[in-house]
């Protein structure tokens, strides 16, 4: 999260999953001259209760480490539109890696979360590290920030890997955010992804698997199902994913994709048909 957005915010980003995709692979699909801000070692510890309280919510708390500086995340999950993700975040410098509870409290959180805060009832439950290279983007009056993240999520000895790029909209025309991840996903092997880290680590700790999630019941059901199946977290599951994708009900996109995702691939185009599906209606 870039800190100008910040405090008090609605973080809203697109994100895609990737495979077998380099720094030099986004560059490319960005623009040629476009270069890289940075790229760093982070590693998030994520908390909640024992019940996974939080989770359950939709309320996300961990602090973050990059390099030798610290900070604490909340976010507050806000209703999707389409493929953008929303959520009210705020963002606190730390000394340290532990949490703040007194700053914690000072947030306007449900009364329920402020409860467990003051009960110290919070411990970490998995962490993630990864690499991060960002990219500044801007169009006219947008700006987007383009980041690539590698890595792993763990829960003691189990391991999800990470592998994914996050489009998030700084100013101008969300618009501008759709059109650029359109772009990119043109590029690149990848789909829209719709599993969040902390989604990512609560069900490495529950030992819940997407694939046994119940079946949808609308067709934007459908399509987030096609995304969890893709993911590492249900194998990938290409059986699931195909089914997943004619309850879609698009005869051009069975068409186009479900021979590639049956074999493991992901075909070109896949993406950005699941962002302008995912759109349909809103």
């Amino acid at each position: 999260m870039n800190p100008r957005s910040t405090p008090d915010a609605i973080e809203l980003e697109l994100k895609f999953g990737l495979r077998e995709v380099t720094v030099s692979d986004v560059s490319q699909a960005l623009s040629p001259e476009l270069l890289p801000l940075h790229t760093r070692w982070l590693q998030n510890i994520y908390y909640d209760t024992q019940k996974s309280e939080l989770h359950h919510v939709g309320v996300a708390i961990r602090t973050r480490t990059i390099d030798q500086d610290h900070e604490m995340t909340v976010k507050i999950r806000q209703p999707d539109e389409g493929g953008l993700s929303r959520r009210q975040e705020w963002n606190i410098p730390l000394l340290g890696p532990e949490l703040d509870r007194d700053q914690l409290l000072a947030l306007p959180l449900p009364d329920p979360v402020l409860s467990m805060i003051a009960q110290g009832a919070l411990r970490p439950v998995f962490l993630n590290e990864f690499h991060r290279t960002d990219w500044s983007v801007r169009s006219g009056s947008s700006e987007i920030m383009v980041s690539l993240d590698q890595g792993v999520v763990e829960r003691g000895a189990l391991q999800s890997p990470v592998n994914e790029l996050e489009l998030e909209w700084i100013a101008g025309e969300v618009d501008t955010l759709i059109a650029l991840g359109c772009q990119i996903a043109d590029a690149l092997p990848s789909f829209m992804a719709v599993i969040s880290k902390a989604e990512r680590g609560e069900r490495l700790a529950t030992g819940d698997s997407p694939v046994s999630d119940p079946s949808p019941t609308d067709v934007r059901g459908w399509l987030y199902r096609l995304s969890r199946m893709l993911d590492p977290l249900a194998g990938p599951n290409p059986k699931e994913a195909v089914k997943a994708l004619c309850q879609c009900h698009d005869h051009n996109a069975e068409q186009r994709f479900a021979k590639g995702i049956g074999e493991g691939q992901l075909p070109a185009g896949l993406a950005r048909w699941m962002v302008e599906k995912s759109f349909e209606g809103v």
